[in-house]
């Protein structure tokens, strides 16, 4: 197997750990893939404000937030930024509430969170991370920008059905994807997602996909791990990624470093 030129990891449940951190064998296995010339990046569901200091632990080529909403690429001063349009926003709104009465919406911009009152905040936020908090959603929209990613919570839908419904309503007009099970719903702008974003950056770099290798675990990531060459699911993922009609790589869990294990077997095989 040739030694792959990007190497794309997810976060949360796929190189951290349970407890939110990146092992010290994960973290080796990443430096050693960017000695060997590899192009090593971050797609996340975060913002660049709660992932720029695991980005930090090793060499980082490009850092892309929000799924794909928002990509920081080294070398470049500016973030290349794929908002939804304010039009597009309010119509998702309506459709959603008319389908989901019980949600409550947000806006990420890329730098700063909003929400609506109707909002109920997750319990793992502390309030100092919200910027704003508006009474309507319309009122959020009008203030909160660029959007790169509308969020929508339930508290007591579940995020699978709440995922099928907001489909059914509004797929013409967002990327409408879950990385939880919190009752989180995100959306972004209509064909912005992690592996769009990832083809975009490897298109810049004249990398192909089958020279990419990425790592993820939940739905927001299938576009990424459909996307490249090698795609691989983490053991601990969610079904839709696991079962194996989903076409995909196996990786052991993020709790047994298998970001490590499988970077360290390509190195070896290159």
């Amino acid at each position: 197997m040739p030694l792959p030129r990007v190497i794309a990891t997810d976060l949360d449940g796929t190189l951290l750990d349970a407890e939110g951190r990146i092992s010290p064998r994960n973290r080796q296995a990443l430096h050693s893939a960017a000695r060997a010339g590899v192009r090593v990046v971050v797609v996340t569901a975060r913002p660049l404000r709660t992932a720029a200091a695991y980005a930090e632990q090793f060499p980082c080529s490009a850092v892309v937030c929000g799924n794909g909403a928002v990509a920081h690429v080294d070398g470049r001063p500016d973030p290349l930024v794929r908002a939804m349009d304010r039009a597009t926003g309010t119509e998702v709104v309506e459709r959603l509430r008319a389908s989901i009465p019980e949600v409550g919406f947000a806006v990420e911009t890329g730098t700063h969170f909003f929400h609506e009152r109707s909002y109920e905040l997750e319990p793992w936020l502390s309030p100092a991370y919200v910027q704003g908090v508006l009474d309507t959603p319309d009122a959020l929209l009008a203030h909160a920008a660029p959007v790169t990613q509308l969020v929508a919570r339930s508290t007591t839908v579940p995020v699978e059905e709440m995922h099928r419904a907001a489909v059914d309503a509004a797929a013409s007009l967002a990327e409408i994807t879950f990385a939880g099970r919190a009752g989180l719903l995100d959306m972004s702008a209509a064909g912005v997602n992690k592996g769009s974003t990832l083809a975009l950056l490897c298109g810049e770099w004249d990398v192909a996909a089958e020279d990419v290798v990425a790592f993820g675990d939940m739905p927001n990531d299938l576009s990424s791990l459909t996307w490249a060459g090698a795609g691989y699911a983490m053991a601990n993922g969610h079904p839709a990624l696991t079962d194996p009609a989903a076409g995909l790589l196996s990786a052991p869990s993020h709790a047994e470093d298998g970001v490590a294990r499988m970077v360290e077997e390509i190195l070896d095989r290159a």
